[in-house]
């Protein structure tokens, strides 16, 4: 365990936003006035005067003093090597009764007074690769306090003075850590804790690493911790496991069908869930739209998701929030990852850029299965595609209270797909597209109860798709471009009492295009050409703030308020954001939650309600166009069994949407991409219950939620005025997820899903058509009715009311694994091993993807033939990590 200890004059502000704008800037001119200043120096039992007087002669300062202060204090031992002068005079300081401020060109030492209240302050690092850990525990329990690191390691205890005190620090998977500090002045107290090594020796998917209790005493109802074991175990379409996998076995959340992107929250479509890779947006976490996510597994190092009860700092997307970061590297030593597999294969690889101080990390990752498929197929899906993803970050601590992030990633996926070529009623199908980002942080403590987050992030996504029936042709194409910068603040006045506030700015560059109509001919170039699309932009201003503080032993509150300004050609929207939530300690296992949420949205994906494969284009809100907004209640009863092995939770929420958006399907939007007029406009509201059980410990551990929920539209000019289920409305959805470790080297895992059809449109003009392949997709044979409930949904003998009026079959697939691990000692260190045997879709379960309608050429009747996107997918992957 390495200590650094640091001493500060106390500084408290009369009031949080004058500390913002009077003595915060103050503060940080002095520290950068200080931090300009490195020296070295060999003071051996010298007099204090004469110890000030040899570190005077080094810097352009003159220290001001009462000979009356410093004639008492003891002489002077102290060797330090090119350290900052501000840690210099710390050290110097330590233990003296002294503290320093600095006035022009003078140091003033003046004589300390002994606070009633003193600050402890640091951060947390794991011993062996140098990352901050976020989340730890660090308690005094003599006095029953404590709190848990921020999201870049940070701590801040304010506690009443003592000569000192016992602190104790824990974190799941490494040892915990009991220390003596002396409390008689502020201090920054860093620590670093070491792994449990007898418990890394077991496989480590026994023991799930999450925060147990979390569930317990966080405020916010359903802020969940995606372990990265979860993500690891959890059985693929890629082999090695996967992030959204695990997070489509969470109540609430159900994946899109196979063949479309992003998964779905609480009956709000993909492009309400803001996604998060170290602070930077992505527009599509999928590859191959769905089964394989871009979160490349041996890159993450923690995921969190929010489905309600969002903190004023996120905002722009109504439905949920998933905040993923990514490993640091190690500043240590150089290490790695090397996949091999029969989908996808890469090689990770980290080190220290500079020892102790800077780190990296890089990371790739491509498809392999149109290699190996490419010689055997000769039209499939499969054989033509191919995605890749490039990862990588860099790490640098600039000093004690400064920390420079650089994070990369960029990703493609491409595909050709035909069916029934030979055929003129066949269809041709082709996509692209891929997400790029890059984000610079730079987090700063700027005293023991003050920590700052500020970043500037670039993002670019882009979505073309293609298709080709019968001499017509139908294309897509989406283009996003985001400059976004931020800053955030905490203010920690207590462990019981915390404050925010923060700012953040976006850019958004948009490329909106859809055409349709005959194949031009080979004179042609025809098409949508990206560069030739009109750019529309947005600015989007925001302000916010928080309070976040627990009230007695029991009772904890979150009050936040956030205000966005929107501006786009001709239109301005502002808006006020609250944001409440409360949770009730009924004893120590047990706590009730409810929480308010009000959040607008300024970007849509919009969705045509009739297209035979994924139509879907992004727009922007403009004088046409209003933004989105989600007015949701939410409240839970959470429940831990057997010291927190047991996870148990019941959730209800209703939900009210507004300014919802579909494709009208009356015209077909034209390449001059003012898709705005092509749209129609209506509102929504969804309600449902969540029930959802964990287990964490264990030879097995696993997961059961089921999901009982409702989401309906009205739109005034589509149905008749009438309402209808929202595209990815599914009655009942059920996840079941488990592993078995059979011994220190094997381990089996499964995951289970089963739910309701999601409700699709089929034209009233051809309803009764036949389903090649026997299984009817379409059980009511009424032409120009059914609206109805279950697979035929309310029976309404109206025509013209068309929209969503059927359901596809249920949705149902078992996914398999088997692990085997070996970890052996080297000179250099450990090697483990690692082969997984996998089966995504076990028994072969034809799901349907996308469907589309046809002639039949001989008998002219209309037939709706479907997709099943997904087939048996066995793969084998080999891991080597050093």
């Amino acid at each position: 365990m390495s200590v650094y200890l640091r001493f500060r004059r106390r500084r408290l502000p009369a009031a949080f936003l004058f500390f913002f704008f009077f003595i915060g800037p103050r503060a940080f001119a002095q520290d950068k006035a200080m931090a300009q200043y490195r020296l070295s120096v060999d003071i051996r039992n010298r007099s204090f005067p004469e110890a000030l007087a040899i570190i005077e002669s080094r810097i352009p300062l003159r220290f001001a003093y009462s000979m009356e202060l410093v004639r008492r204090q003891e002489n002077v031992t102290l060797t330090a090597t090119d350290i900052p002068l501000r840690d210099l005079l710390d050290r110097l300081l330590l233990g003296r009764q002294l503290s320093y401020r600095l006035i022009g060109h003078q140091i003033v030492l003046e004589a300390a007074t002994k606070p009633a209240r003193v600050v402890l302050s640091g951060f947390v690092r794991d011993a062996h690769s140098g990352e901050y850990l976020a989340g730890a525990s660090v308690i005094v329990p003599i006095l029953g306090i404590g709190v848990v690191t921020n999201a870049y390691g940070f701590y801040s205890l304010t506690i009443p003075a003592s000569d000192s005190l016992q602190m104790a620090i824990s974190y799941i998977g490494y040892q915990r850590e009991e220390l003596w500090a002396v409390a008689g002045a502020n201090q920054d107290l860093s620590i670093v804790l070491e792994r449990d090594l007898p418990q890394e020796n077991i496989h480590p998917l026994t023991f799930a690493r999450d925060k147990r209790e979390d569930n317990i005493k966080k405020t916010q109802a359903a802020a969940l911790e995606i372990p990265r074991d979860m993500a690891v175990e959890a059985p693929s379409a890629g082999g090695g496991g996967d992030l959204i996998n695990a997070v489509e076995l969470l109540p609430g959340i159900q994946a899109g069908m196979d063949g479309s992107p992003g998964y779905f929250v609480r009956g709000g479509n993909a492009g309400q869930n803001l996604i998060l890779l170290d602070d930077a947006t992505l527009y599509n976490p999928s590859h191959i739209f769905g089964p394989v996510s871009i979160f490349h597994t041996p890159v993450i190092q923690r995921a969190n998701l929010l489905k309600e009860g969002f903190p004023a700092s996120y905002g722009d997307h109504l439905s949920s929030v998933l905040d993923v970061v990514m490993k640091d590297g190690s500043n240590q030593q150089v290490g790695g990852n090397i996949d091999l597999g029969s989908v996808a294969a890469g090689a990770t690889v980290y080190g220290p850029v500079s020892k102790g101080e800077s780190s990296y990390l890089l990371s790739a990752r491509r498809s392999t299965a149109d290699w190996l498929l490419h010689p055997l197929l000769k039209n499939n899906y499969f054989n033509n595609y191919y995605f890749y993803d490039v990862n990588a970050k860099v790490n640098f601590t600039l000093s004690p209270k400064d920390r420079l992030l650089l994070s990369f990633y960029t990703g493609r996926d491409n595909n050709q797909y035909s069916t029934d070529s030979a055929n003129a009623t066949g269809i041709d199908y082709s996509m692209h597209f891929g997400n790029t980002m890059f984000a610079a942080r730079w987090n700063h403590q700027y005293s023991g109860k003050l920590f700052s987050n500020t970043s500037v992030e670039y993002n670019r996504y882009h979505q073309f798709l293609s298709a080709t029936q019968n001499g017509y042709i139908a294309q897509l194409y989406s283009g996003i471009r985001d400059v976004h910068v931020k800053t955030n603040f905490s203010y920690y006045l207590s462990p019981q009492h915390t404050l925010g506030a923060g700012a953040d700015y976006l850019y958004q560059t948009l490329y909106p295009a859809s055409l349709s109509g005959t194949v031009p001919g080979t004179d042609s170039s025809g098409g949508i050409i990206p560069g030739d699309i009109p750019a529309k932009t947005a600015s989007r201003v925001a302000l916010y703030a928080s309070d976040d503080m627990r009230l007695g032993q029991r009772v904890q509150v979150y009050a936040g308020v956030r205000v966005p300004v929107y501006y786009s050609d001709g239109a301005r929207y502002l808006s006020v954001e609250p944001r409440l939530a409360f949770s009730y300690l009924i004893n120590a296992a047990t706590s009730v939650k409810v929480s308010y949420t009000l959040m607008h949205q300024y970007l849509h994906l919009v969705q045509s309600y009739n297209a035979s494969f994924p139509a879907e284009i992004w727009i922007g809100s403009g004088p046409v166009i209003r933004p989105e907004s989600s007015n949701e209640v939410a409240a839970g009863l959470f429940r831990n069994f057997r010291a927190n092995t047991w996870q148990t939770s019941v959730e209800f929420y209703y939900r009210r949407l507004g300014n919802q958006l579909l494709f009208g399907g009356g015209t077909t939007p034209t390449v001059d991409n003012a898709i705005e007029n092509e749209v129609v406009f209506g509102k929504g509201w969804g309600y449902g219950a969540e029930f959802f059980v964990r287990k964490n410990r264990g030879r097995w551990t696993g997961t059961l939620a089921y999901s009982l929920a409702y989401a309906r539209q009205r739109f005034d000019s589509l149905n008749l005025g009438q309402s209808f289920p929202y595209a990815f409305d599914r009655r009942h959805l059920l996840d079941l997820s488990g592993g078995y470790a059979l011994d220190a080297h094997w381990r089996v895992a499964a995951n289970f899903v089963l739910a309701s059809g999601r409700a699709f449109t089929l034209d009233t003009d051809t309803a009764g058509v036949q389903v090649t392949g026997g299984n009817p997709l379409y059980p009511s044979q009424a032409r120009g009715r059914a609206v109805g409930r279950g697979r035929n949904q309310d029976t309404v003998s109206t025509f013209g009311i068309k929209t969503n009026n059927y359901r596809l079959e249920p949705y149902d697939r078992l996914d398999l694994s088997l692990r085997y691990r070996k970890t052996r000692n080297t000179r250099r260190g450990s090697l483990e091993t690692e082969w997984i045997f996998a089966v995504y879709n076990v028994y072969g379960r034809r799901n349907s993807s996308l469907v589309y309608r046809t002639i039949d050429p001989a008998t002219r009747r209309v037939e709706a033939k479907e997709i099943p996107f997904i087939p048996v997918i066995p793969s084998i992957t080999y891991k080597l990590t050093f």
